[in-house]
C-alpha cells in the first residue's frame, strides 16, 4: 500500500549518504512494540528466534546497514500498557530510545503490533479496546515517542489470526478474534491520515489462519487446544512479512 512518504525517504538517504561519505557502514534504527508475539513467547531462546531477531537480520542484508534495534515486546500488553501515563511499558520504550540515541542519529522507525491483547473479551489491561479507543491510545502512544524521538515514523504490522478457541489466563474466542479482525481498517485509516504513519504488512494475518498447525504452538486453554503464538519457525515466517512489510513502506 502506498504511502505518502517521500520525506522520510529523503531523510533515510541523506543519514545513509552522510554514513558513507564518513568512510562508515550506514545506520538504521528499528524499535519494536508488541505483545507476547514480537517478545517470542515460549520460544526456548527468544533472543535467537523472536520475529524482530529474524526481522533485522534481513534488513541489514537487504539495506547493508548496521541495524541497531531493541525489542520492546511484552507478553500480555495492550495499547493501554504503552500509554505513558501508565508507565508500564512505554518507559521500557522510553530507555530503548535513549540507547539507541546514544550509538547513533539515524531516525528511529516504530515497528508497531499490538492489538491482539486489546481483542480480548475479558483479561488484559483495558479490553475489551473499541475501534475509538484502540486508534486513540496510537495516536497517544505515537505523539509521546515524536517528543523524545524527533523524526521518527511508525510501520503498522496487522495482528495475525489466532484461533477461535483462545481462551487461556485471557477469553477471546470468536467475539475477540472478530474484534481483531475489525482494528485493521483503523490502522489503514491512520496511515492515511497521518505523514509520520505507514502500513506494513497485511497478509501474515491469512497466512498464519491457513498455516497454523504448522506454524503456531498449540496450547491447551478452557476451550480446547488453541493457536496463538508462532512457533520458532512461525516467528522466522512473520519475521519475513514484517521485514518485507519495512520494505515496502520505505519504497
Amino acid at each position: 500500500m502506498k504511502r505518502k512518504i517521500f520525506s522520510f525517504i529523503t531523510m533515510m538517504l541523506l543519514a545513509l549518504t552522510c554514513a558513507y561519505a564518513g568512510g562508515g557502514k550506514k545506520d538504521f534504527a528499528i524499535i519494536y512494540i508488541g505483545n507476547s508475539i514480537t517478545y517470542g513467547a515460549l520460544h526456548k531462546d527468544r533472543n535467537v528466534t523472536a520475529p524482530p531477531v529474524y526481522t533485522s537480520q534481513m534488513l541489514a542484508k537487504k539495506l547493508k546497514a548496521n541495524i541497531i534495534w531493541r525489542n520492546c515486546g511484552w507478553s500480555g500488553a495492550t495499547t493501554y500498557d504503552f500509554l505513558p501515563s501508565h508507565k508500564r511499558y512505554f518507559p521500557r520504550v522510553e530507555k530503548a530510545v535513549r540507547e539507541i540515541q546514544a550509538e547513533t542519529d539515524a531516525p528511529i522507525v516504530f515497528s508497531i503490533m499490538l492489538g491482539t491483547n486489546d481483542s480480548a473479551n475479558t483479561g488484559p489491561t483495558g479490553c475489551p479496546v473499541s475501534n475509538e479507543n484502540y486508534k486513540k491510545n496510537l495516536i497517544t502512544i505515537m505523539e509521546a515517542l515524536k517528543e523524545i524521538a524527533p523524526g521518527a515514523k511508525f510501520i503498522f504490522q496487522r495482528p495475525i489470526w489466532y484461533s477461535p478457541n483462545t481462551y487461556n489466563g485471557a477469553q477471546y474466542l470468536q467475539k475477540g478474534l472478530n474484534r481483531l479482525i475489525g482494528y485493521t481498517p483503523v490502522l489503514e485509516e491512520l496511515a492515511d491520515e497521518r505523514a509520520d504513519a505507514m502500513m506494513g504488512d497485511d497478509d501474515a494475518f491469512e497466512y498464519f489462519h491457513k498455516n497454523y498447525e504448522k506454524y503456531c504452538f498449540a496450547e491447551g486453554g478452557n476451550a480446547g487446544t488453541f493457536y496463538l503464538h508462532p512457533n520458532e519457525k512461525g516467528a522466522k515466517k512473520l519475521a519475513k512479512f514484517w521485514f518485507e512489510g519495512i520494505i515496502d513502506a520505505l519504497d
